[in-house]
């Protein structure tokens, strides 16, 4: 068995991942490797994507050639996955009945969007977190109000009010499996031009009774998400699940939107990025910040501990501004600091 670095392990599975037809090369490839598994797999479940990688391991006949555990382990994490993914999107159903039958404008968004739209071969191919849906802005509380009144009692929200948040209070039903995020908007407000929800629900696509984002907006909405909402654009990092969602949905075959997405410098510094690993996400054009953002991951991979140092603190840091930005300018942040934290410490 090889040590391999990061970088290696991330190039294994992207070529697992790939939806290239790579079957015959890649089956030589590990049948003179002895390739280490265990870090494959810790890999994958750091980026959601072990039963993604199960799938395309047997979709690519290249299942004979791991551990036999291995194989029985990702068997039977795919089948939990996949039964928990038929009963969110069985959730997902009655949600949109609900919402329809009160005539509110609706379109779900993300995982559970690709999964009810039929994205993937698997329903269990795909890990889902909550259920996120796009509403009307006008109709938002609506919404929230009714799905409160049949059954989604419970809510995780702020300590301190926030100001043009993309979304409401996670709503929960204790009888459920999936909590629901209900969104007004789906970027930080600072970039929703780039996500217009007006658009988006213009747009939608009614699949088996569910409205689903269409497939370039989930594209658009996959990349600007990371990009955005989770900081990759600043702190340069990927996500396999945002990228294998990309090439599910066929971004690589797009040519006119790999264009598009390549004049946005976030989409750009995804594309380039993702292009490390993924060829056919190559952008048409590049900047010098995104280019240099290659540079810095392509460091932290081959460097782990010293790349795992520079980004705590440059993580820290921007937390740390962050906060004080919110301290000065959101007074309900203020008490909520001054009578919690505060007062708990002179305890």
């Amino acid at each position: 068995m090889e040590k391999s670095s990061t970088y290696q392990t991330l190039q294994w599975i992207a070529e697992i991942l790939s939806f290239k037809n790579n079957e015959a090369q890649l089956t030589s490839k590990i049948r003179a490797t002895k390739l280490n598994w265990e870090h494959i797999v810790i890999i994958a479940s750091q980026h959601l994507m072990l039963p993604a990688l199960y799938c395309q391991l047997k979709a690519k006949n290249l299942l004979p050639y791991i551990p036999t555990d291995l194989d029985e382990y990702l068997e039977e994490l795919t089948a939990i996955n996949r039964n928990r993914n038929e009963k969110l999107l069985k959730e997902a159903r009655a949600i949109s009945e609900v919402l329809n039958h009160a005539q509110i404008d609706h379109v779900f968004i993300k995982g559970i969007a690709l999964i009810a739209g039929g994205t993937f071969k698997d329903i269990g191919e795909r890990m889902i977190g909550d259920i996120d849906i796009l509403i009307a802005p006008s109709q938002i509380d609506e919404a929230f109000n009714l799905l409160e009144h049949k059954g989604y009692t419970e809510n995780v929200s702020f300590n301190y009010e926030t100001k043009n948040y993309r979304h409401l209070a996670r709503q929960i039903d204790p009888n459920k499996l999936g909590a629901i995020e209900l969104h007004s908007e789906v970027l930080v407000h600072k970039y929703r031009a780039l996500l217009d929800p007006n658009v988006l629900l213009k747009n939608k696509q009614k699949i088996d009774g569910i409205n689903v984002a269409s497939t370039e907006d989930s594209i658009r909405i996959a990349i600007f998400t990371t990009q955005i909402n989770d900081n990759a654009h600043f702190f340069g990092y990927i996500k396999l699940k945002t990228i294998y969602d990309c090439l599910a949905l066929g971004l690589q075959d797009n040519v006119e939107l790999q264009q598009v997405l390549s004049n946005i410098k976030q989409s750009q510094s995804f594309l380039k990025l993702s292009s490390i690993f993924f060829s056919e996400l190559q952008p048409f054009k590049t900047s010098s910040y995104s280019r240099l953002l290659k540079t810095y991951f392509c460091f932290k991979t081959k460097h782990p501990r010293l790349g795992w140092l520079t980004q705590k603190t440059l993580t820290f840091i921007t937390a740390f501004l962050e906060r004080l930005k919110l301290l000065m300018v959101n007074k309900s942040y203020r008490t909520h600091i001054l009578k919690n934290k505060i007062s708990i410490r002179k305890r």
